[in-house]
């Protein structure tokens, strides 16, 4: 499956360790279906690559409350998150994030 080569080629800040285990948690549960959503906010594109051998993902930690909206890095396939305090934040940020740069053609 797609997710765990995306989560095993992930580099996690230790940081926002917590903050990714919510998110894989996420995609696997809540945002099933935003999935392509979240991989185009992050990367650029909403397609897995033909060849993922190469992908490299990684999540960083960005300066931020519940109330402030993840960053993403499409050049360097990095998503930036707060230290959220809990999984509903992470999810409804980043899904407002997604939103907002689909909503602008930005991602």
């Amino acid at each position: 499956e797609d997710l765990k080569v995306w989560q095993a080629n992930t580099e996690v800040s230790p940081a926002v360790t917590k903050q990714a285990e919510w998110l894989f948690e996420l995609l696997r549960g809540d945002l099933r279906d935003a999935r392509s959503r979240v991989l185009k906010f992050a990367t650029g594109s909403d397609r897995w690559p033909a060849d993922a051998k190469g992908f490299r993902f990684v999540v960083e930690p960005m300066d931020g409350t519940d109330a402030s909206l993840p960053c993403a890095m499409t050049c360097g396939n990095m998503l930036q998150l707060p230290r959220y305090t809990g999984r509903e934040q992470l999810r409804d940020r980043l899904l407002q994030a997604v939103d907002c740069c689909a909503e602008l053609h930005l991602a």
